[in-house]
């Protein structure tokens, strides 16, 4: 039985079992520059964070110790030709370019975008050269990059004297463990098992070699045309422009994260009550019955800072200017203060060449223990109220404050729950699952409502205005699901919106104007326009780039009295779900629908829970435009 056991441990360990630590150096180094970059992330994760994290770093040993292993054994027999050329090409083919961009390039991949290189980065940047370019730009230019090779050689060097020391241990069989384990580390990256999308709960080598595998997997699999996703932005030039407000109002535009409509008052009291809200901004004025062209966040935050339309490529939705260059361009300090987690699937890498002085994410805000959750709101609001107090008084301001705790799971304060009774139990009953839902909306309202109130206790807030709406809606079963991204049903597109202003930051014609809308349907790239009115450039609209493709209303202007056709979609350039929809709609009526199976008519005023499919024949001007507007990705029939 011993000599089994004696036999079987060599089978799996090898001649030099001890020896075998020495191949795990690399991920030692990996975790030692991950702490000096986001000591405080990482510490902060959640339990389950923690343990993904701690499975990481199992992967990125299983992935280094095989080829080290490999090249030892190599060199142990550098006297023949053979082993050096094999030396050569494992240095060339793997360890160089692993150690330069898994260690050295992610350093300054992080340093520009407090994030690394993931899963999808590699993908798109391969496939869209221009943005290799600049992202190379980005980060500095030759000279960052002949440190980013520099420290990839010393890696390798290192990794070469590692080699040379462990080089006994590599003769013999291969230990039956390292193979086994590589395969399993690749086998990770293939489906996906490695968090470098999302928390980012994996050390810089583990986030890269994601990136490689699953790059090689699109290849492979016919997919790596698709280009989905977010990326950096290669922003067009700005005609010369000026403000045609004077005096320019401060903006600030609020963004929240998956508020419905029915969970958030926009109408001011009496119609309504938002017992926070009311308080502070009794005289806000909703923005019509607002209703989010889509319902996942990248998507709606990219319709709502450049107004393009859904159906917009890849391209545009990278070039189009956003409102914070706009409101640059014409004297304004800007600002962007969020709770959200800018390392899910590289959503800050956007807004880091977005014409923003002020930028501050959930990564430098901190205490973010959930991917979903983001950073604590109040450290959002927080932040917001400083950048207001520390621009100059004849300095107009243009800040967004990007809210994020409303996100399953809901962050909810115990001590604030009006919706009872509530469980976070989203398989249990739906009713106390949508109160606990409903509790954090409450606590956010909270939180909105004490930054309002110190903002009007400012001098400045007579020359301000506030901006207030939601990404998307959240659904509870009402059509099958729950949470959102998965239709264009009302519960998941109706949401929430409205705007307060200081005595002087608008005329009276304009807010006239506003209340015009009311019980008309708006969308997400009118409240864009609107913004854009506010800095004083709607009449200069027509000069932007792409200005064709961003085809909204500015709120500021009276309804005309025609109800205009919008694209409603939950796959975009910037997103791609797992069950594409596409839909159109004008009014209270819409055509939703698919790539595949029928479309199908709905008439709100009639059937406001979208129970009663008509056929699109019903509605034959909706299905003209998403024929038009949707060919190649839907066929409407």
């Amino acid at each position: 039985m011993g000599a089994r056991l004696t036999r079987a441990k060599r089978l799996i360990l090898g001649d030099s079992p001890r020896k075998l630590w020495l191949f795990t150096l690399p991920t030692l180094v990996a975790v030692l520059i991950d702490f000096a970059l986001r000591a405080g992330a990482l510490v902060g994760y959640a339990p389950l964070g923690k343990a993904i994290y701690g499975s990481s770093i199992l992967i990125s040993a299983a992935l280094w110790s095989l080829p080290l292993w490999v090249a030892a054994r190599w060199r142990s027999g550098q006297a023949s030709r053979g082993p050096r050329i094999a030396l050569t090409v494992l240095l060339a083919l793997w360890l160089l370019p692993f150690a330069t961009f898994g260690y050295g390039g992610q350093v300054l991949y992080y340093r520009v975008f407090h994030s690394y290189m993931g899963r999808d980065t590699l993908r798109l940047g391969i496939a869209l050269r221009g943005t290799v370019r600049d992202w190379f730009a980005a980060w500095g230019g030759p000279w960052l990059m002949a440190a980013m090779l520099a420290a990839g050689l010393a890696l390798t060097y290192g990794m070469l004297r590692l080699v040379r020391a462990a080089a006994p241990s590599g003769r013999g069989r291969v230990p039956l463990l390292l193979p086994v384990v590589f395969a399993g580390a690749i086998g990770c990256f293939w489906t996906d098992q490695v968090d470098s999308r999302f928390l980012q709960a994996a050390t810089p080598d583990v986030c890269f070699a994601h990136g490689v595998v699953h790059a090689f997997r699109m290849a492979v699999t016919g997919q790596w045309g698709r280009k989905q996703g977010v990326s950096i932005r290669t922003p067009a030039p700005l005609p010369p422009l000026t403000s045609a407000r004077a005096p320019r109002p401060n903006v600030l535009f609020i963004i929240t994260e998956s508020v419905r409509a029915d969970a958030l008052c926009s109408d001011p009291p009496p119609a309504c009550k938002a017992p926070f809200l009311d308080e502070v901004v009794p005289d806000r004025t909703a923005l019509g019955k607002l209703t989010s062209q889509t319902p996942n966040t990248f998507s709606a935050s990219i319709i709502l800072w450049t107004g393009v339309v859904p159906n917009a490529d890849f391209h545009a939705a990278h070039t189009a200017p956003v409102l914070w260059e706009l409101a640059r361009a014409v004297g304004y300090r800007t600002a962007y203060l969020s709770a959200q987690n800018p390392d899910y699937e590289d959503f800050g890498v956007f807004t880091r060449n977005a014409g923003i002085d002020v930028l501050r994410t959930a990564n430098d805000l901190g205490g973010m223990g959930q991917e979903q959750l983001g950073a604590p709101d109040e450290r959002a609001t927080d932040a917001t109220l400083r950048f207001v107090q520390s621009v100059p008084a004849a300095t107009p301001w243009f800040a967004v404050l990007h809210l994020s705790n409303t996100h399953m799971p809901y962050r909810i304060d115990p001590a604030l729950t009006p919706f009872v009774p509530q469980s976070a139990d989203p398989l249990g009953d739906i009713n106390a699952f949508r109160n606990h839902y409903r509790d954090s909306v409450r606590m956010q309202e909270r939180t909105v409502a004490s930054l309002l109130a110190s903002l009007r206790a400012l001098p400045t807030w007579d020359d301000t205005v506030v901006v207030f709406v939601s990404d998307h809606g959240e659904q509870f079963r009402e059509h099958g699901g729950l949470y959102h991204n998965h239709s264009l049903f009302d519960e998941e597109v109706r949401v929430p919106g409205w705007l307060a202003a200081g005595p002087h930051a608008m005329t009276l014609t304009e807010r006239v104007a506003l209340a015009t809308y009311a019980g008309h349907r708006t969308y997400s790239q009118d409240v864009h326009e609107t913004l854009v009115d506010l800095l004083g450039l709607e009449d200069q609209r027509h000069t932007l780039p792409l200005s064709e493709l961003v085809t909204g209303r500015s709120l500021l202007r009276p309804f005309n009295g025609e109800e205009p056709a919008a694209l409603l979609a939950t796959s975009t350039s910037v997103w791609e779900p797992d069950d594409a929809r596409f839909g159109v709609m004008r009014g209270d009526r819409m055509l939703f629908g698919g790539p595949t199976g029928a479309w199908a008519c709905f008439d709100l005023a009639k059937d406001p829970t979208e129970r009663s499919m008509r056929s699109p024949d019903w509605c034959p001007e909706l299905l003209a435009i998403a024929r038009r507007e949707f060919a190649g990705v839907a066929t409407p029939k």
